[in-house]
């Protein structure tokens, strides 16, 4: 499987495996068997400002249907931005008893600071949005912009939250016309469907 095929869902605060590269051999050669190993283990969070984000937990050792894991390290931190593996085969990890998250529990819990607010974490979960969002950057979307008098303008929103009828979110780049809103600021978005049953993610300014 590979990222495209998947989304984020495959990789948020879940265990995955990819195969040494180049690079990933590089960026794990501190790692307890790194001269031994030929894949790595990772555990997705969300990094708001830079991305879906995997921390290195240990490098192990695929032979046909088993892989085996060295212990990992709390000294030494590594991580890949999703970018950098997204073209990348990698296969889930089940953490059925919980095993794997007690070997690695004080690495994964430093990865609570990132955790978001219990609404930003609800959208995370609505799959209509899917097709609005950043392929890395998993809280931003698409939204269109319309107002009387000028053309529907697609702008990158930041989600904040949710209102009774809408979401909520921070304008991430300056529109090029004149609709009277900035970077910066916070708009109230709602999502639609065109006349494909696509959907979409629109904001309508009268001000």
């Amino acid at each position: 499987m590979k990222y495209k095929e998947t989304g984020f869902r495959a990789f948020y605060r879940k265990f995955t495996v990819f195969m040494f590269t180049d690079t990933l051999r590089e960026v794990t050669k501190k790692f307890p068997g790194a001269e031994q190993g030929n894949c790595i283990l990772t555990y997705g969070y969300i990094d708001r400002s830079a991305g879906l984000t995997l921390e290195i937990l240990a490098v192990g050792v695929a032979e046909k249907d088993n892989v085996t894991f060295f212990e990992g390290t709390d000294t030494y931190r590594s991580f890949l931005r999703i970018g950098a593996v997204m073209e990348q085969e990698f296969f889930a990890l089940r953490d059925e008893d919980g095993s794997l998250y007690a070997e690695h529990a004080t690495k994964i819990e430093q990865l609570r600071h990132y955790d978001a607010s219990q609404e930003v974490e609800q959208t995370r979960q609505m799959n209509f949005l899917d097709a609005s969002r950043d392929p890395s950057y998993i809280d931003d979307v698409l939204v269109y912009l319309f107002k009387e008098r000028l053309s529907p303008e697609g702008c990158w929103v930041r989600i904040t939250g949710l209102e009774e009828h809408s979401l909520k979110g921070t304008l991430l780049n300056e529109p090029d016309q004149n609709f009277g809103c900035h970077r910066g600021e916070e708009l109230s978005f709602f999502v639609q469907q065109n006349q494909d049953k696509q959907f979409f993610c629109c904001c309508v300014l009268t001000t």
